[in-house]
């Protein structure tokens, strides 16, 4: 019988007849099979005898694959995860494979294109294409680049590139061709300081093992290069890089500086691409065509058959963790992949997470420290500012307005942060003080001055700012607090000669807009930047020598107990983003609490005593590193229904003998931090265990039993391994 992995949330495979011979079906190939009253696609994982008899079981309708879409070692990976996360095989394969192989499109790969200015676009007046301003950031583009570019980086650069690219071309200022990578030339990287060269050296020495790192560098400290240096030695033995990244808009800055320092194949594998670009740079990676692999965390499962080296740059980000479906860490599976694979994998980031610094002290990672910036360039001084003091406008500070007033004088950048979108988070009535809030979860509307709407953050919902109240009538509605909208307007007002850029979910929701104002505010055509945590995710804005952190308390009082450990990670990253050329920078951190312990040290001893404390708060609580975590979620239509389901559950878990004898705790349920989101009741479980073994015993037996409860229809459940976000 054909073992079939089939997309549906059932943990189990599937048995079908062979419609021809049964070696023909190989792991990893892709099989049409009939199921329910049509048909699907799936994954072979094997062959074997059925417990069900031959006339209950159906033939494969077609074998779609010559050859298996996903390598034995991919295969092998996937039925891994899906053991460990405890989560249908079938939709981890799923996740595993582009759209396309997911719906019968055609393995065979196409050979892609490159584009590239010619020597009469290079030496083009830009004021010959001022009224062609796509074109001319597109030409700016190309010339910029050190080697030529692919279709899937002009998407990225712009989605509106393909017509432009077309005029560029019948101009003769641009020209497209199918490049010959084996032609191009390396452009040589920068001289690696002592620390840099100890850690690329350290990499290299142990290509060919399993060589874990933690390469914890301050920001601007130059981690890039120590990558780059290794992965000029693996791809030198026809080897080929794998690096994830937590965020798109990292993608392009990473991406000409990996092709112009190796000169090969570099491609990207993200959510921006269509799916058809996701699917020829997937076949470019299997087949081996592609010397490095750029992508956020579902790359993770990208078949390279010659994979050297993995790379997981800003291993702290909760990016890199999977948040629904299949709740995947792609950081944890990239270390599952590199010790199987026998290959160094090193983990970079200035703030690393506490599971990671951990991880060092039990030996189980190498530590590479990267203590000074790279160049001239040296850490911004770091100030606190008491915001109960002090007025100026909207909670920023008289004294933050002071010092952009000086920054932007000398002709720099000013980035001030505030990570919290649109115009003001409460309306408020100012006769009853009755506050707006979202009929379908527990939460404050926000209120978007531009759209003049009311919108819930959490579920989506919105509609128009009422003129009055709705309990007693009042006329008198109160925008209080400020979002990055209220902030664009304040500082826009304030500094009229100057250009304000607001980068936030909103104002770069469209394709490319991200891309879009992360150069405007490289280039410095936008003098002052207000952003959210988007700022904080390692872009490199030369110019900008002053850092505004408004509101910088919002984690000291969290009700995750990752909290604390996230704003710290967050002030430091957006506080890299000030100085990093010749220029001194300054970073001012606004906060209710100026006292408050812990922050004083985060200031004054830096990230690492910091989270050298947090880990010794963790240990004594008995939380996460130190213990091992699932959460079970359910939610319903009716209160207390995801109550009552989890009270079963309970009952079920604590029949089982691990959870009797091997000490795994089951709190709750309790309701979730917030009860009702999107019109539905939420409740949790907490399974807690000093060793990962009995609490997996216990999930992989109760999994199957929820499958089965008849209750489970009743609600929605979930169950989320290593849970980042316990909200």
């Amino acid at each position: 019988m054909v073992k079939v992995a089939v997309a549906v949330p059932l943990s189990r495979v599937f048995d079908y007849l062979p419609a021809i011979r049964l070696d023909a079906y190989r792991a990893g190939s892709r099989v049409l099979v009939p199921f329910g009253r049509g048909q699907k696609v799936g994954v072979v994982v094997g062959a074997g005898s059925s417990d069900l008899p031959l006339s209950k079981l159906k033939p494969v309708h077609q074998l779609l694959d010559d050859e298996p879409v996903l390598s034995e070692e991919i295969v092998a990976l996937v039925e891994w995860a899906s053991g460990y996360y405890h989560h249908p095989v079938g939709e981890c394969f799923a996740a595993a494979l582009p759209g396309l192989l997911r719906k019968n499109g055609s393995a065979k790969p196409v050979p892609p294109c490159c584009y590239q200015a010619t020597e009469e676009g290079t030496a083009l007046d830009t004021d010959e294409l001022s009224r062609a301003p796509v074109q001319l950031r597109l030409l700016q583009f190309l010339t910029a680049s050190a080697v030529p570019v692919s279709e899937a980086e002009c998407r990225l650069f712009d989605p509106r590139w393909s017509t432009p690219m077309k005029e560029l071309i019948r101009k003769g200022l641009a020209e497209k061709f199918w490049p010959d990578y084996s032609s191009l030339t390396p452009v040589p990287g920068f001289a690696l300081n002592s620390e840099q060269q100890a850690a690329a050296d350290a990499a290299k020495d142990n290509l060919g093992t399993f060589y874990p790192v933690l390469l914890y560098g301050i920001t601007g400290s130059g981690k890039t290069e120590v990558y780059l240096d290794v992965a000029r030695q693996v791809i030198s033995r026809g080897q080929q890089v794998l690096l994830l990244l937590p965020e798109i808009g990292l993608t392009l800055q990473l991406l000409a500086r990996f092709r112009s320092a190796l000169a090969c194949r570099v491609e990207v594998i993200h959510s921006a691409l269509n799916d058809t670009e996701r699917l020829l740079a997937w076949q470019a990676a299997a087949a081996g065509e592609a010397g490095v692999v750029i992508g956020t965390r579902s790359a993770v499962f990208t078949p390279m058959p010659e994979l050297g080296l993995l790379v997981i740059d800003e291993e702290h980000d909760g990016s890199l963790k999977q948040q629904d479906g299949f709740r995947y860490h792609a950081r944890d599976l990239a270390l599952v992949r590199a010790r199987r694979l026998k290959i160094p994998i090193m983990l970079g980031s200035a703030t690393p997470s506490l599971e990671s610094l951990n991880n060092v002290s039990r030996g189980t990672l190498n530590l590479h420290r990267l203590t000074a910036r790279a160049g001239p360039a040296i850490e911004p001084q770091m100030i606190l500012v008491d915001g109960r003091s002090g007025a100026g406008e909207q909670g920023i500070s008289q004294r933050l307005l002071n010092m952009m007033t000086e920054v932007l004088s000398r002709g720099e950048q000013v980035i001030v942060f505030i990570n919290r979108r649109g115009y003001s988070p409460v309306l408020m009535c100012d006769v009853c003080k009755s506050i707006v809030d979202c009929a379908n979860c527990d939460a404050h509307m926000t209120v978007h001055e531009r759209s003049a709407r009311l919108r819930c953050h959490h579920c989506g919902s919105e509609r128009r700012v009422p003129q009055h109240c709705t309990v007693c009538e009042g006329q008198n509605l109160v925008k209080v607090g400020a979002g990055t909208e209220r902030v664009d307007e304040v500082l826009s007002e304030k500094f009229p000669d100057y250009k304000v850029l607001r980068i936030d979910r909103d104002s770069t929701s469209r394709k490319g807009e991200l891309q879009r104002h992360l150069q405007m505010a490289a280039s410095g055509e936008a003098q002052i930047i207000v952003g959210t945590q988007m700022l904080a995710k390692g872009h490199d804005f030369p110019n900008v020598t002053l850092v505004g952190i408004m509101d910088a308390d919002r984690g000291l009082f969290g009700a995750d107990f990752r909290a604390i450990e996230q704003m710290a990670q967050l002030i430091v990253q957006v506080a890299g983003r000030a100085g990093r050329a010749a220029k001194k920078g300054t970073v001012l951190i606004q906060t209710q609490n100026t006292e408050h312990p812990l922050l004083q040290k985060l200031l004054q001893e830096g990230y690492g005593e910091f989270a050298n404390h947090l880990l010794s708060e963790r240990k004594a609580a008995a939380w996460p590193p130190f213990t091992h975590v699932a959460l079970l979620r359910a939610d319903a239509q009716a209160n207390n229904v995801a109550q009552s389901y989890l009270r079963q559950i309970v009952e079920l878990a604590g029949s089982h003998p691990v959870a009797q004898s091997a000490g795994v705790m089951v709190l709750g349920p309790a309701h979730a931090p917030m009860e009702r989101l999107a019109g539905r009741f939420r409740a949790q479980l907490l399974f807690v265990a000093d060793q990962r073994k009995p609490l997996h015993q216990l999930l992989a037996w109760l999994r199957p039993t929820l499958e089965k409860l008849p209750s489970s229809r009743k609600v929605r459940w979930s169950i989320d391994i290593d849970p980042h976000d316990m909200l």
